[in-house]
């Protein structure tokens, strides 16, 4: 039995659109629900590449629910990954409270939500001043927006500074989504997150990657993998574990299929221990 959501990255049961590798499938989201049902993964984790998406629409809520209900699939986390061109420390508030605005309405019509906020490579901080900016945005955000979403960061900020910024008092509450592959490629340690973290990990990225800017692989065991099943049950905050899988544009189907199985055999040979 998987305690924790197991769930999918929007858009890995789907090709390319473009020349983007990841971005909101706008012509096959709702194919890729029937997928994941035939499949078996009841979770999605639904992309916003930016403010045209069609969550934000009262009138297409309604429709993505009837999908999602008809599907068997809940929506178990949001990536704002419009925010990687458009760092969350360069947001105009009036910017952020449309976000806001639009966040909180889809809040009232999907159930317990993490919301993936990223700060990390084209969105990473640089300086002193960004930091002070991101602070500031980050607690705008905290404060206005619905306490039905999980606000957590996933960053390639240390993991010693991490617990720094997110122990200040105006920042508690917000926590973490640790990357295992992206954790490999900036030269982490995945114990640093989970011995000194612990209670601020509330969602998983499964990628295996281990050159930054490289495209993962497909899952295979490594020691950081390994160590993050293992110590699963030390995380009382964790909300979901979602697959940031590999995947070409031909063979994601099968590619995904491979994944899932590997995890949830990984997962279910770990609770018989």
């Amino acid at each position: 039995m998987i305690k924790n959501k197991l769930s999918f990255v929007q858009g890995r049961l789907s090709p390319q659109v473009g020349s983007n590798y990841q971005y909101f499938p706008i012509d096959n989201w709702h194919n890729e629900l029937k997928i994941a049902k035939k499949i078996g993964i009841q979770n999605i984790e639904w992309i916003i590449s930016d403010l045209s998406n069609p969550i934000f629409n009262i009138k297409f809520i309604k429709f993505i629910k009837s999908n999602l209900k008809e599907s068997k699939v809940n929506i178990s986390s949001i990536s704002l990954d419009f925010l990687m061109n458009n760092p969350i420390h360069t947001q105009k508030i009036e910017d952020l409270n449309w976000l806001i605005k639009k966040l909180n309405i889809v809040s009232k019509n999907f159930d317990n939500i993490r919301l993936n906020i990223p700060v990390e490579e084209s969105s990473t901080i640089s300086n002193s001043s960004e930091l002070k900016n991101l602070q500031k945005k980050l607690f705008f955000l905290k404060k206005k927006l619905s306490r039905n979403f999980l606000i957590s960061l996933e960053t390639d900020i240390s993991p010693k500074n991490l617990k720094i910024l997110l122990r200040k008092k105006n920042l508690r509450g917000i926590g973490i989504n640790v990357d295992i592959g992206n954790v490999v490629a900036n030269g982490y340690n995945i114990q640093d997150y989970f011995l000194n973290l612990t209670d601020l990990i509330y969602g998983i990225h499964l990628k295996n990657r281990s050159i930054l800017f490289s495209k993962s692989q497909m899952l295979k065991n490594t020691s950081s993998l390994n160590f993050a099943i293992k110590n699963l049950s030390k995380l009382k905050n964790l909300h979901d574990i979602t697959l940031q899988t590999y995947k070409d544009n031909y063979n994601y189907k099968k590619q995904f299929i491979y994944n899932l199985k590997f995890i949830k055999k990984k997962l279910k040979d770990h609770e018989k221990v």
